[in-house]
């Protein structure tokens, strides 16, 4: 399991609909004003303060580099949490999938072969392809099953009347379905950062591994506490400092193979010299594909994808 400690999750506030459900960090009376954190956040949100280093909360994009590099632990999360919608309440006749970008780009072939997955249980089910930064165009009340951290959060966000759910905590429901023995394998599991306020998803993506017969090794920075594999930092500083904060993460990560269920993620592995095992490819039991792509390729396929979507 992760190293959730469900004592330190509080309720978010209310989401305001139209504005992106984005949270970010702040810095304790902890801090010893080193400015370790100043110096590595990517969008320079971090100041001194009168006695202390601040967080500007408008700035902040919740990378959580800051918690990774202050020496004292002083720079953490806001513990608020997300709920999903239960998987008992779904509407079947109003239950859409959305693959996201990154999945479908990276092998054309998945959403249709999980879509398969998903109509043996929700017969009415429909595949939805409209990019989450776009208006969705289905009803009021209606479910997005999302694979994506980041559709997730703006899905739930951004649209009125609009519920979300990640994949693996509904894959992980489904009782009947037969998964993989990958009995001997050992990894440490990256945890999509967009993702990290939502600990049901970390625990229903431990508990298909513990199906899988996956052993896992945590990380210090995993579950509620993960932070981003460096991919965000794309477009906030130059490629090079992009990079090194990739290999940064890397370090943190124990065993030579992560899961991941971020293609990004995929992609900054890769580069980091580490094995990433892309968790639809584990559950289908195929062989993840070792993305070449530089920071710059990978994003504007990303780019072009959103706009034709």
């Amino acid at each position: 399991m992760s190293n959730i400690d469900n004592n330190r999750l509080t309720p978010a506030k209310q989401i305001h609909c139209g504005i992106e459900d984005k949270f970010s960090y702040h810095i304790t009376a902890d801090c010893i004003s080193c400015g370790a954190c100043t110096k590595a956040c990517p969008v320079n949100a971090i100041s001194k303060g009168e006695n202390q280093y601040m967080v500007n909360a408008e700035t902040c994009i919740d990378c959580g580099t800051c918690s990774a590099v202050c020496p004292k632990g002083a720079a953490v999360r806001v513990p608020f949490i997300r709920q999903s919608i239960d998987i008992k309440e779904l509407d079947e006749e109003h239950l859409y999938f959305n693959p996201g970008c990154a999945m479908s780009l990276y092998k054309p072939e998945l959403p249709s072969i999980i879509m398969g997955i998903l109509k043996d249980r929700f017969e009415s089910i429909q595949l939805h392809s409209v990019c989450c930064r776009h208006d969705p165009k289905i009803p009021h009340g209606s479910t997005i099953i999302n694979n994506c951290a980041g559709c997730d959060r703006r899905f739930r966000s951004l649209y009125e009347g609009i519920n979300t759910v990640s994949l693996w905590e509904v894959v992980d429901s489904l009782s009947d379905l037969e998964l993989p023995d990958h009995t001997g394998l050992t990894v440490s599991v990256h945890d999509s950062c967009g993702y990290r306020h939502k600990p049901q998803v970390h625990q229903a993506i431990r508990s298909l591994l513990a199906k899988m017969n996956i052993k896992v090794v945590e990380s210090k920075f995993s579950g509620t506490e993960s932070v981003c594999c460096g991919d965000n930092f794309y477009g906030y500083v130059p490629n090079a400092d992009v990079e090194k904060r990739i290999r940064m993460r890397a370090v943190q990560l124990p065993s030579d193979n992560v899961v991941v269920y971020c293609i990004g993620c995929v992609r900054a592995m890769v580069f980091a010299g580490k094995t990433p095992l892309y968790l639809p490819d584990l559950i289908l039991d195929k062989k993840t594909e070792m993305m070449q792509d530089t920071l710059d390729e990978y994003h504007l396929k990303l780019g072009q994808y959103i706009d034709e979507h």
